[in-house]
């Protein structure tokens, strides 16, 4: 699998990861043709190479019509949408070092979106279900931290900034970056937030700003290695929305490495964020310790169709999908589906189910595994090659070698055996292999 590396120690916002994904191989054009997907006009991107303190990467600018995105010759922002400065804070302006009256009143002239209407412009767009679903699932944490904050169900915050064009483009744009490098999952250090205030639209508040430090609960957190917003409440909803894991060994391949610049120059810490693309094993050091079991009781749709959901299911992520005959109340026949799912495709998975199927709803729980550590090796044998799955305990010492379904079926009918016959002569030469 794939896994996208947050190296955070500058922290991270949405214009910076832009940046990064850019530089770690995203075609812009490409990322570009996909947000005209979005019902959205007046925005442009532009990128181009920047150093942060002799470091060199992609500095990325949202910029809306009318705005510039030029900079000083200190690195300083002029006021186009910079979301290196507290950016996406609901209920706030753009948190700068100096606000003026014009730029305050500019940030009041962009239309406030509720979560529902974000979500319901990115569900009714052309995007591929896999963005939507997790540009949703960003907005949606994001959403709920600000609703705790304020008060409110997330359903009825009314996003200022995140509602804005921009920070839209942000969000969407990480999830069309993740689709197009191929991402499995995410993983990250730990994450900087900064230190001293932000001025938000109730006042002067410390960092992180309340919605962040929400975000961050349970994550890997430093403080205080600037004086300044390191961590924009976007950026570490990208990373809760993902599912960001913080392990402290990541085995893999080293795909591609990038870097992404943010607006300002900092003389406490290099204002850069680093990123990186690795392949790990199938499972490996990423193995999950739990799973998501999600279910729902069918009762109205022919076999073909549940079938069919089945197979959405297993496209959608899910680990496995089965099948149990049951009798609901009424003495109606009927079957439950189910899906076991990590839970970074959980929310891809849960909207198969809806999609797919015709239940109102779905339930799911939390189960804790235990599981060894597989690998795929090829195997020649006299029939041609196949793959294996090989399976290892905790010392590495191989427990079992298990050929592939497809492999062996494909060899049966090239050769005219019998799967049986396949399996004979495949275990004879397994047998032969040193453990």
């Amino acid at each position: 699998m794939r896994v996208l590396y947050y190296n955070c120690s500058a922290g991270i916002s949405g214009d910076m990861n832009l940046g990064a994904m850019i530089d770690l191989g995203v075609d812009p054009e490409a990322l570009i043709a996909e947000l005209r997907h979005l019902p959205l006009d007046g925005w442009e991107i532009r990128w181009e190479k920047d150093t942060r303190s002799g470091i060199s990467g992609t500095r990325c600018d949202v910029i809306l019509e009318g705005e510039s995105s030029g900079h000083d010759d200190h690195g300083h922002e002029h006021h186009h949408h910079s979301h290196d400065h507290g950016h996406s804070h609901a209920h706030s302006h753009a948190h700068r070092d100096e606000e003026d009256p014009a730029d305050h009143q500019h940030h009041h002239d962009h239309e406030h979106r509720t979560f529902k209407m974000i979500r319901e412009m990115i569900g009714q767009s052309g995007l591929s279900e896999t963005v939507k679903a997790d540009s949703i699932e960003v907005f949606r944490v994001l959403a709920e931290a600000e609703g705790a904050v304020h008060g409110k169900p997330a359903e009825e915050v009314h996003f200022h900034e995140v509602g804005a064009v921009d920070s839209i483009v942000d969000i969407v744009g990480a999830a069309i970056c993740w689709e197009l490098l191929g991402v499995d999952a995410i993983a990250a250090s730990t994450v900087e937030l900064g230190g001293g205030t932000v001025q938000c639209a109730h006042g002067r508040m410390p960092v992180p700003a309340p919605a962040t430090a929400r975000l961050v609960e349970t994550m890997s957190v430093s403080l205080n290695a600037t004086n300044k917003e390191a961590t924009t409440p976007t950026g570490a909803a990208l990373l809760r929305g993902k599912q960001c894991r913080f392990h402290d060994r990541l085995v893999g391949r080293q795909l591609k490495a990038g870097i992404g610049v943010g607006q300002r120059n900092d003389p406490n810490i290099p204002n850069v964020l680093h990123v990186a693309l690795i392949e790990t094993g199938e499972m490996g050091a990423w193995a999950e310790t739990s799973v998501w079991e999600v279910a729902v009781n069918l009762d109205d749709m022919t076999p073909e169709h549940v079938a069919f959901l089945c197979e959405q299911l297993m496209e959608a992520g899910a680990l496995d999908v089965w099948q149990t005959a049951v009798t609901f109340k009424k003495g109606r026949v009927g079957v439950i589906v189910t899906a076991l799912v990590a839970e970074v495709d959980l929310s891809v998975v849960e909207s198969a189910f809806l999609r797919h199927s015709r239940s109102l709803g779905l339930r799911k729980r939390r189960w804790d595994r235990v599981v060894l550590d597989r690998t795929i090796e090829t195997l020649e044998t006299s029939l041609g090659p196949v793959c294996l799955k090989v399976a290892r305990d905790a010392e590495g010492r191989v427990c079992r070698r298990k050929p592939e379904y497809e492999d062996c079926k494909a060899l049966a009918a090239k050769h005219g055996l019998s799967l049986r016959e396949v399996m004979s002569i495949i275990d004879e030469v397994i047998s032969l292999k040193p453990d």
